[in-house]
């Protein structure tokens, strides 16, 4: 039975689409995250940014940070998939600060523009397009767990784009959080927010706690490219829920 005290007194509107019927803001009732943040090259990751208007975190005056994210959707308003988000951390309309996570603050609720975003099913696929402008396409994605590792592969068009795995650990609770997805779509950003529930989660910055490979895909060799370096954090958090919101805010790009 799920648990639904987490969305109580939200309300979840009905929205004909095609031959279905989806639900607003979109439910998820059971979920489990993988996920790593890394240096990546500033330089380098400017150039992917769809707008002068995002602005890199910058960790420093060379480095800015790369989020990979891995989620397993056990049980949703659009059904059971999974998913894999590649994206890079900003700040919206001024420069970041330097020393991000150091002398500076991290933003309590980060915005996230969303590069990549692979999915497992075709409902997932087409409702991300039409109703956040979010840059999804079809690939397989497969969870492992032993006792010692979680882990994630992302597979397209018979290729490896990567493998994310982490160690298993000691977990503790987590406060509620959100963040805000950053999109693009007809020359304009688009802002949802994500909210996810309080939960055990498992973190570390240990190096030796975390693996990335990547593979062969041209996701993969555009990553390369970026020069990803030091790991700068590893959650897991085997179970919890989210809310995820319509577009609110638009901007000009």
């Amino acid at each position: 039975m799920r648990n639904i005290e987490f969305f109580q007194q939200i309300e979840h509107m009905e929205i004909p689409w095609e031959d279905k019927t989806i639900f607003f803001p979109v439910f998820y009732y059971d979920v489990a995250t993988l996920s790593m943040q890394c240096l990546a090259s500033i330089e380098r990751i400017r150039k992917i940014l769809p707008s002068t208007h995002m602005h890199p975190l910058r960790i420093t005056p060379w480095h800015c940070v790369v989020s990979i994210s891995a989620f397993e959707y056990l049980d949703s308003d659009i059904g059971a998939y999974n998913e894999v988000s590649i994206g890079v951390p900003i700040v919206l309309n001024k420069a970041s600060p330097l020393f991000v996570g150091t002398l500076s603050k991290v933003p309590t609720i980060p915005q996230v523009y969303i590069h990549h975003l692979p999915v497992t099913t075709e409902i997932a696929r087409k409702a991300g397009l039409k109703f956040g402008g979010y840059p999804k396409f079809l690939a397989d994605i497969e969870f492992e767990r032993d006792s010692q590792w979680v882990s994630c592969q992302l597979r397209a068009d018979s290729q490896h784009i990567l493998t994310l795995k982490g160690r298993e650990g000691k977990f503790h609770n987590v406060a509620r959080s959100r963040m805000q997805p950053i999109t693009v779509r007809s020359e304009h950003m688009l802002r949802c927010e994500l909210i996810v529930s309080e939960r055990n989660q498992l973190e570390s910055r240990s190096a030796s706690d975390v693996h990335l490979e990547l593979g062969d895909h041209p996701i993969a060799q555009e990553m390369k490219k970026w020069k990803l370096g030091r790991i700068l954090g590893y959650q897991y958090a085997p179970q919890h829920q989210a809310i995820l919101t319509p577009v609110v805010e638009s901007f000009a790009v």
